[in-house]
């Protein structure tokens, strides 16, 4: 069921960002799940692994709870049990057999999960490095649940420290590559106010998916 969870995934990152680049479908994802159990997973493991969809192997493909878990919330359902019990016409047997056991001991592996959720939280905050949001970019910080709130402070990456801005582009801005792919994303923020950022991503604010730019977008907003 993870290798049909992961298709699907892509698939509708592929539509989110209008992008059909590897790496930036993977970046989207591992942001996402991020976002959603501020837990750290690799974009280089999804690519790896939806690698394999593509090339039609037979290798077992495998994705930690948090990250099933998450890509089931991306793609519209409540949990991974869920998302099983919806697709279980087509279910390996495994996928059923884990689905009964869970909802015989659900109030133990439920305790169970949250122990090792806060362990794993308590261990993280000591050792992973953090940044928030500020202004028009990412800065690192220490993770200080007095200084920030839970959703301010974001897992660590150098590449979104690096080139992850919002910008006010004006008419003479580069928008595409040679080839025609958008070189600026666009999304509102909580005030509903179209902002411009220089990579893909989610908005920082709102945690909503960023979107290409298009021809219609810059003369409607930028070169109007």
């Amino acid at each position: 069921m993870h290798r049909k969870l992961l298709k699907e995934a892509f698939n509708k990152a592929k539509e989110d960002t209008g992008s059909e680049k590897l790496t930036h479908l993977a970046t989207h994802l591992s942001d996402f799940i991020v976002e959603d159990s501020k837990t750290p997973y690799g974009e280089r493991v999804l690519r790896d692994n939806y690698n394999k969809i593509l090339n039609n192997t037979e290798d077992k493909i495998y994705l930690r709870a948090h990250a099933a878990e998450a890509l089931s919330h991306y793609l519209g359902f409540t949990s991974y049990a869920n998302y099983i019990k919806i697709n279980s016409y087509e279910a390996p047997s495994s996928d059923i057999h884990s689905l009964t056991f869970f909802e015989k001991h659900k109030i133990t592996l439920f305790v169970t999960f949250i122990v090792i959720i806060g362990v794993f939280i308590f261990h993280s905050a000591t050792k992973q490095r953090w940044m928030v949001w500020k202004g028009n970019h990412y800065i690192e910080v220490d993770f200080d649940t007095e200084k920030y709130n839970l959703n301010q402070l974001k897992i660590y990456k150098e590449e979104r420290i690096k080139f992850f801005t919002k910008v006010k582009p004006s008419c003479d801005y580069t928008f595409f590559t040679p080839k025609g792919e958008a070189l600026l994303w666009y999304g509102k923020n909580e005030n509903k106010n179209l902002e411009f950022f220089t990579t893909l991503g989610l908005h920082p604010e709102t945690g909503k998916t960023l979107k290409p730019i298009t021809k219609y977008m810059i003369e409607k907003y930028i070169c109007n």
